[in-house]
């Protein structure tokens, strides 16, 4: 693909094609910003985090409900402080990078914790569990995917149930 605008808009037009070829998966599609630009129905079922448009740092720091329902909270509050440290590593820093953490550590005193640490986790693979309001707990993989053509593309995000009782409360949100 070329290194121009039309170059990225067809890699993110081919993410979408493979997000909307999974079924048995939840998967979504984000930005730089952790901005979730698409996902398919499995993962809007897994998660109101995973709705287009959310902010997922926002989302996770911001909603209060987040911790009372996720299972190690320190661990998801440094993930995501590193998955949004890398993003802004890897691109160069704009005015929303700035806003969204500047929101974060005026609002959010984990998210200050995470954001001072030093940077540990990996931030392509992880994990977390969450207590879904209607299935129970789902201890959960992910797998970070780079866009085809560069760093500017959106990251196909692909989730994995962890062991048999989350890959049974997948099946049934799939059944819903």
């Amino acid at each position: 693909m070329d290194d121009g605008p039309e170059g990225a808009a067809a890699a993110g037009e081919h993410l979408s094609r493979v997000l909307e070829s999974l079924h048995e998966v939840p998967a979504l599609l984000r930005n730089r910003h952790l901005d979730v630009l698409a996902s398919n129905e499995l993962a809007r079922r897994v998660s109101a985090a995973f709705q287009p448009g959310v902010n997922m740092a926002r989302f996770i720091f911001l909603n209060p409900e987040v911790a009372a329902s996720t299972g190690d909270w320190d661990h998801v509050c440094r993930q995501s402080a590193n998955c949004l440290r890398t993003s802004l590593e890897t691109h160069l820093e704009d005015a929303g990078f700035r806003a969204l953490v500047g929101e974060l550590a005026a609002r959010s005193d984990d998210f200050s914790r995470a954001w001072a640490q030093e940077p540990g986790d990996r931030v392509d693979t992880g994990n977390f569990d969450v207590e879904h309001p209607v299935v129970g707990s789902l201890s959960m993989a992910y797998q970070q995917l780079q866009g085809l053509h560069g760093p500017g593309d959106p990251v196909l995000v692909v989730l994995r149930a962890r062991d048999r009782a989350s890959r049974d409360a997948l099946r049934r949100l799939r059944a819903m």
